[in-house]
């Protein structure tokens, strides 16, 4: 309905120009026909009210040449003023240039605004000038007949002409302050709605960015838990399948090793599920308190590695301990995967600055490090996991030493934090 409003919007002039002129004709076809011997004192009237049918039906669509159809009459009319000009009964045809001024402010560009404004002054002036500049209008007050020997009252004949001109200006200006005010309340409308609409986009937006995250966040921990997980079974499967023939009873050990990382697997991916069921920004959360059981795990599946703390702990937040735990988690789980034969790792954790320092450095064969780390979604997620947590993190291999690498991370405490702000 709202559409087929607007869309109606455009013909109301040209209606109200067709009901105008129809209106005007059957009115002043007796005082005005349209007959051989009278066209020529008739046609420059039936011309003037076609130009201000013709201007009210484009004051909107094109309200430029609403001005200057406009004009033309005007100007038609101090051209033959005793033909086109409208008094006596049909003087309120000028009533039409009210719809055009009011059409025109509020359809016309801003650079043109004041000609516009300009143009609805010249047309009050001219209507104002033809209706007291002719004998044949009497109804405003008494005019002078010399030869019948009568006086008119000069101040009463000046008084009236005056009224007329204020009376002409103020209807015009009128129409064009309604137009221009239309013109502003219509594009306030239009504001606020694109408004609306930009901030329902925005929240959409908004909210398909923190479902994105929310994706990465639950495929990041997802791929900590799994990678960390299925490294530990492919090495204890690996290493059970190559004893196996000569120490048949360490399959049975390494079958356990297997059952219990899976078990860990899957509990930490069931809290995972039921973190984000029960609290939408949730997750499985192991601590730094978890490390030493996290090292033993890794040290069943033959990665040789320490774990080594310096200074008192303190304490951090929920997500900063969850950062430290999957830093540590994924640099031993690469280690496993990446440094070949025999991998050694060193995990340190340093409390003796203004927050927790995490070195992981591992090593093994050279030649067994078939893809660069530093483009592996793992390496990224620890990146994002330190720098959420308030720290940073680097890493990349070790010159000096053939197939090292080491990760380096900062996390910083909540007490150096706060000196910092």
């Amino acid at each position: 309905m709202h559409t087929l409003l607007l869309r109606g919007q455009r013909y109301l002039e040209p209606v109200i120009a067709i009901i105008f002129f129809v209106f005007w004709a059957l009115a002043e076809t007796g005082t005005h026909p349209i007959l051989p011997g009278l066209l020529r004192s008739v046609l420059p009237w039936w011309a003037a009210l076609l130009g201000v049918s013709i201007a009210i039906a484009v004051c909107r669509i094109w309200p430029l040449v609403a001005m200057g159809v406009s004009t033309l009459v005007v100007v038609g009319q101090l051209l033959f003023p005793y033909s086109a000009v409208f008094t006596h009964t049909d003087w309120p045809i000028y009533l039409g240039f009210l719809i055009v001024v009011l059409g025109v402010s509020a359809a016309v560009r801003d650079r043109w605004r004041p000609v516009s404004f300009a143009f609805a002054i010249g047309i009050a002036v001219s209507v104002a000038g033809l209706l007291v500049g002719w004998g044949r209008m009497d109804w405003y007050g008494p005019i002078a007949d010399t030869s019948r020997g009568a006086t008119s009252d000069v101040g009463m004949i000046v008084a009236n002409r005056i009224t007329i001109f204020a009376i002409a200006l103020i209807l015009s200006i009128g129409a064009w302050l309604l137009g221009f005010f239309g013109r502003a309340w219509q594009q306030k409308l239009q504001n606020d709605a694109l408004l609306a609409q930009t901030t329902d986009d925005l929240r959409a937006a908004e909210v398909d960015l923190l479902v994105s995250q929310e994706r990465d966040r639950i495929a990041q921990d997802v791929h900590d838990i799994m990678a960390h997980s299925l490294s530990v079974i492919i090495a204890q499967a690996d290493g059970a399948r190559f004893v196996a023939p000569a120490r048949p009873e360490a399959v049975s050990e390494s079958l356990e090793n297997i059952a219990a990382s899976a078990r860990t697997s899957l509990t930490e991916v069931r809290m995972l599920i039921e973190t984000l069921i029960t609290d939408p920004v949730g997750h499985s959360a192991p601590r730094i308190a978890e490390l030493d059981e996290l090292v033993d795990r890794m040290r069943t599946a033959g990665l040789d590695v320490a774990l080594e703390q310096f200074g008192d702990p303190e304490p951090l937040t929920s997500t900063q301990e969850l950062a430290v735990y999957r830093i540590v988690q994924e640099s031993l789980t690469n280690a496993l995967k990446h440094a070949g034969r025999e991998p050694v790792a060193r995990v340190a954790l340093d409390w003796r600055g203004n927050g927790l320092a995490i070195t992981v450095a591992s090593n093994g064969e050279p030649s067994s490090r078939s893809e660069p780390l530093t483009t592996s979604r793992g390496l990224y997620g620890m990146r994002e996991r330190a720098r959420l947590a308030g720290g940073w993190l680097t890493c990349g291999p070790v010159d000096d030493t053939p197939g090292g690498y080491i990760v380096t991370a900062f996390i910083p405490t909540d007490a150096a934090v706060e000196t910092a702000a």
